[in-house]
């Protein structure tokens, strides 16, 4: 048995959108800042027949740290429409103890003791700009655009809350921010995930179609 962790995550409200040439001019326009450029590798990892993904959480490694993404509710598959909502976890120990109890198997020292595969890597370049609050804005907005090593280009207005009484007001600023960028669509745009699963793991993404989590 795992003893008891206390939460320390965050819940992540995000749109993709398609990144045109014009889209860091615009960002300008809203006076946007270039926090940062990176550049960072993700190996993704689930058990063998998939108990992790077909349930919508997403293990990660980032470069030397570890990651879990999920819906905050269990069945919850994020917002309707283009946006979503996951919880993002970066404690460890916690990680271990839901992943672990996920997978019905002892909760061990390390994750790298459970009965895990990678099933994807890549490298993504990163271009990070925050747009500062102004008017009724209560949160930061993040605005990254990252180009995957597979060809992939993708943007991503992000804000992040800690309660999910939080959500709706996040949700109404990320989607202002995006009409203003003139990049608001009703179609969900694909991240980098779901692209590289179609291009090189053709079963294990429709096995996520199947089960309604792309």
């Amino acid at each position: 048995m795992c003893s008891m962790i206390l939460p320390s995550s965050s819940i992540e409200v995000e749109r993709k959108f398609v990144p045109g040439p014009d889209v860091e001019g615009r960002l300008h326009d809203l006076g946007a800042v270039l926090l940062k450029e990176l550049v960072f590798c993700d190996s993704y990892y689930d058990s063998p027949d998939l108990l992790l993904t077909t349930r919508d959480l997403w293990l990660r490694k980032r470069d030397h740290s570890w990651e879990l993404k999920h819906p905050p509710k269990r069945g919850t598959l994020g917002l309707s429409g283009a946006s979503t909502q996951y919880r993002e976890v970066n404690c460890e120990a916690e990680i271990i103890s839901r992943v672990s109890e996920e997978l019905g198997v002892p909760c061990p020292l390390s994750l790298d003791s459970l009965p895990l595969q990678e099933f994807a890597t890549f490298v993504t370049r990163r271009r990070r700009f925050q747009i500062p609050q102004s008017g009724d804005s209560r949160h930061s907005v993040i605005v990254d655009l990252d180009m995957a090593d597979f060809g992939f280009e993708v943007g991503e207005v992000e804000v992040l809350v800690d309660t999910q009484d939080e959500v709706e007001n996040a949700l109404q600023e990320v989607e202002e921010i995006c009409k203003k960028m003139g990049v608001l669509s009703d179609s969900p745009v694909p991240g980098k995930m779901s692209t590289f699963l179609r291009l090189n793991r053709t079963e294990h993404y429709n096995r996520l179609r199947e089960a309604h989590v792309l």
